[in-house]
């Protein structure tokens, strides 16, 4: 019997899930593709924004900050885990490279630009359109993976120009992506030496802001569109819990500073392991609620934008936060162990 390697059957893997997700999106609604799974027309009647002053206001903002400084803290008196070795590291590209370019061509496919509530419209939309699937095209079949890193920077121009610089900032993960994956395929090998320390941190930057920026737009100056979101899909299990006072205004809040929180500690690069595993926690969550809920076409639309942010998650996982850019550097080091060792994942037997 034939017997595949790990990047062997990660291909097999994306293109069979590449086919079956494409069946099931010729039968989804387009009316779906809105903004938080809501028409952005209807309204909260009882909806009351937070003021600053406000005490659950005061209150996340004192957990947020004493989350963020323990965070810095445990980091530097971590010991540093060991890393992947360069076969792993390259097996793990790969799938981030194919997540990437299933969800870019996925997300055109359904007629949108990079996320499904940005949907594209007239000529410059069209030629945005098209080229979004044609990057998609290019990082599944590995080919021009240079060139498509640099095309993915200028849709993303595109989109700051046909969208806003807030979509813009919100979706800048997909700029992690390509200039991660720019660094990796550089033409010399003296190039990438130069710059590859500097990948992974680079990733991990512009995830974070991508994170933060979100979590504001989307549920602290965005809260009436997530409340209406949690009136319809009754989400806050907080209440199913017991705690009545857990208001989905309450609840908003909370996930709105999570999610800031999440982006901040990206950002400073400390114990972003244990970060990332959280924050998979949470996108898990989201597509299991809506399977359980079926609401089945949802739960595709929210995996496929969650397809580039997996790919993302799995390579700090594996390779933590980068070495160079990281707020620890510039504060007196206190580590149980600062040797930094390379392990093998087991090979394919």
């Amino acid at each position: 019997m034939k017997k595949f390697s790990l990047v062997q059957r990660s291909h097999l893997w994306s293109a069979s899930l590449l086919a079956l997700v494409l069946v099931m999106l010729a039968s989804a609604d387009a009316a779906a593709h809105v903004r938080w799974f809501v028409d952005p027309s209807d309204t909260v009647e009882t909806f009351e924004p937070y003021r600053l002053t406000d005490v659950a206001v005061l209150v996340w903002i004192a957990v947020a900050l004493l989350l963020i400084g323990a965070s810095v803290a445990l980091d530097m008196r971590l010991p540093n885990v060991r890393i992947v070795d360069t076969k792993t590291r390259h097996d793990f590209i790969e799938l981030l490279r194919q997540f990437t370019g299933m969800a870019m061509l996925l997300t055109a496919y359904e007629g949108a630009i990079i996320a499904p509530h940005l949907i594209a419209f007239g000529t410059f939309g069209t030629v945005l359109l098209f080229a979004q699937a044609g990057i998609g095209i290019l990082l599944i079949a590995n080919r021009f993976v240079r060139q498509a890193a640099i095309l993915m920077m200028l849709l993303h121009m595109g989109v700051a120009i046909k969208f806003g610089l807030l979509a813009a900032f919100e979706y800048l993960i997909i700029v992690a992506i390509a200039v991660f994956l720019l660094i990796n395929n550089l033409p010399t090998a003296a190039l990438r030496e130069r710059f590859k320390p500097y990948s992974v941190d680079l990733l991990r930057i512009l995830t974070g802001i991508s994170l933060i920026t979100l979590g504001f737009s989307e549920k602290l100056v965005g809260a009436m569109m997530a409340e209406n979101f949690l009136a319809l899909y009754q989400w806050n299990f907080m209440q199913t819990l017991g705690l009545e006072f857990f208001t989905d205004r309450l609840f908003v809040l909370s996930a709105g500073v999570i999610e800031v929180v999440f982006g901040v500690i990206l950002v400073l690069g400390t114990t972003t392991r244990l970060n990332v595993l959280a924050l998979s926690v949470v996108l898990f969550a989201s597509n299991v609620l809506f399977l359980i809920q079926g609401e089945n076409e949802a739960a595709m639309v929210e995996f496929i934008g969650h397809m580039p942010v997996i790919g993302v998650a799995v390579i700090l996982l594996l390779l933590g936060s980068g070495q160079r850019l990281k707020i620890t550097n510039f504060l007196p080091q206190r580590r149980v162990n600062t040797a930094t060792k390379t392990i093998s994942l087991p090979a394919d037997s």
